[in-house]
């Protein structure tokens, strides 16, 4: 018994160490899965960031060769904008009743007549049971058909309704689809007179539509001129970070558990050049797709402008970096696809700002601003105070050109507006700086009553119009307190009442003068006016 029991200690202890043996075993092998696992993991990893780099340089390379083919690629497609197409097609539909067109079955009388009484039936009363059953019948034979009058009745009556809603529609739908080919043809009419809104907006459209990446910009602004067939345009170009600082991308695996994508950096002197080539290649397909589309336009003047933020001032400002006047025939001796587009612009006798990445502004050949307005030749309305001091003995049109001098006086460029043109503007004047520069436009009220906000906001609608940076309203006379509110809050506009009129002669222009108006004693003045000076 001893023996046996040893026998069976000594198969219990061998099974418990090939079990614990068979645990590490278990144990070693789930060991060496997770390494693998880790290291597949890890392999993966550092594939897939390998594959992050490569992606990033096509990417960077595909955008350079895209920024490098805008010109070539934006001219293999007409610019011409057929606006006949616009027009719609009158439907012809046709209308459907539905449930309404299908009427439900009149009620027939088998559907109620009772079963005439047999021989039998009649012999024990079956007769006195017919006639009965028979009126019966007869009573919900002429409801139902009542009731069926009443609802066929109600669904024609909801029949012709739908009909004359749907016919309301249809002439709706026609006479706006008349009404819209209307304008069609009358736009298109108007283009072939060479009417100034309808060329100006067609070329308007015709910009809009360059063949460019959707990052890049769209704002244009066109003023068209018939007499010479010319088109002045101001353009937004992309800022310098269309163009990509980097060349290429790199993998680096330093240590076992450390990695980094290594960016290449694009020569200073590459990314200049590639800037420089793409607002040339904007330019040349701008004035390419122009005279395309429009074959009677003989003349663009074309100024690129691009969107910035002075880092000295922190202003927003839009300084011109390329400015030209090219004529169809010039431009038409242009092979587009073999040019070099900066040597073309060279070729074209173009401004170009010599440092365009730096955004260092040039001054255009022709101001866009100036190109909306008519203009005269100015009058010296200064040497009339001379002998006539009191303004309100001036003619209303020698007060405009007064306004005009003074700020002449104070280093602005003024022009004089025609009265018949004006569109609410009286003068013109023009910062040079190509910095802080701009156009404001300036109303003149010879007035001996006050001037309220209604004249306020008459001259914020004629800025808005003209697009100009700043507007002043000059008067004889003196303000109203709203007006000089609506104005603060408007915050691009100034006022010149009458004494600041006669303080602002004296300053600039050395000439004592006076106004023969009657100021109320409540009429508040207001202060110097911040006005620009050039």
């Amino acid at each position: 018994m001893a023996s046996n029991k040893r026998v069976g200690n000594s198969d219990f202890y061998r099974m418990q160490q090939n079990l614990a043996r068979q645990a590490q075993r278990d144990q070693r092998a789930a060991e060496r899965a997770a390494a693998a696992a880790e290291r597949e993991e890890k392999a993966k990893y550092f594939a897939s960031r390998r594959d992050e780099a490569e992606r990033r340089t096509a990417d960077i390379a595909q955008l350079v060769a895209m920024l490098d083919g805008l010109l070539v690629e934006g001219i293999r497609r007409p610019a011409k904008i057929d606006l006949g197409r616009w027009k719609r097609a009158v439907s012809r539909r046709v209308f459907e009743a539905g449930d309404l067109g299908t009427s439900a079955q009149r009620p027939e009388w088998r559907q109620f007549e009772p079963a005439a009484p047999g021989m039998v039936s009649t012999l024990f009363g079956g007769k006195e049971r017919y006639q009965a059953a028979l009126s019966k019948a007869r009573r919900r034979f002429g409801d139902a058909t009542a009731n069926w009058e009443r609802q066929e009745l109600d669904r024609q009556q909801r029949l012709a309704q739908a009909r004359a809603a749907f016919d309301i529609r249809v002439a709706e739908e026609r006479a706006e689809c008349m009404e819209h080919n209307r304008r069609i043809d009358a736009e298109i009419a108007s283009l072939n007179e060479r009417r100034r809104p309808n060329v100006e907006r067609y070329c308007e459209q015709v910009l809009a539509r360059l063949l460019l990446p959707p990052q890049f910009p769209r704002r244009a602004e066109v003023a068209y001129n018939p007499d010479a067939e010319q088109l002045v345009v101001q353009l937004q170009l992309p800022g310098t970070d269309i163009v990509p600082t980097a060349k290429s991308f790199r993998y680096v695996q330093s240590g076992q558990n450390r990695d980094t994508i290594v960016e290449t950096k694009r020569p200073d002197a590459e990314v200049k050049k590639l800037y420089r080539d793409v607002i040339a290649q904007v330019t040349l397909l701008a004035l390419r797709d122009l005279f395309d589309a429009d074959r009677r336009l003989q003349k663009v003047a074309f100024n690129g402008h691009v969107d910035s933020i002075n880092p000295a001032t922190g202003r927003q400002e839009y300084p011109c970096l390329i400015s030209l006047d090219v004529t169809r025939t010039t431009f038409e001796r242009l092979i587009l696809d073999r040019v070099s587009p900066a040597d073309c612009l060279r070729y074209l006798n173009a401004r170009v700002s010599e440092h365009p990445y730096a955004l260092k502004p040039i001054e255009p050949i022709l101001i866009f601003d100036m190109s909306r307005f008519a203009f005269i030749e100015g009058l010296d309305a200064v040497s009339s105070l001379d002998h006539r001091p009191d303004l309100m003995d001036m003619g209303y049109g020698e007060f405009e050109h007064l306004v005009r001098q003074v700020f002449e006086a104070m280093g602005m460029q003024g022009w004089t507006t025609t009265s018949s043109k004006d569109d609410g503007v009286d003068a013109v004047v023009k910062n040079p700086d190509p910095f802080v520069g701009g156009v404001t436009i300036i109303q003149a009220k010879h007035y001996k009553n006050v001037v309220g906000v209604n004249h306020i906001r008459e001259l914020a609608g004629a800025m808005e119009e003209k697009k100009a940076g700043r507007g002043i309203l000059v008067t004889t006379s003196w303000f109203t307190a709203g007006g000089r509110e609506k104005a603060y809050e408007h915050g691009r506009m100034q006022l010149v009442d009458g004494q600041n009129l006669i303080f602002l002669i004296k300053k600039y222009i050395g000439k004592d003068v006076v106004i023969g108006v009657r100021r109320p004693r409540n009429a508040a003045s207001i202060d110097q006016p911040d006005l620009p000076e050039g």
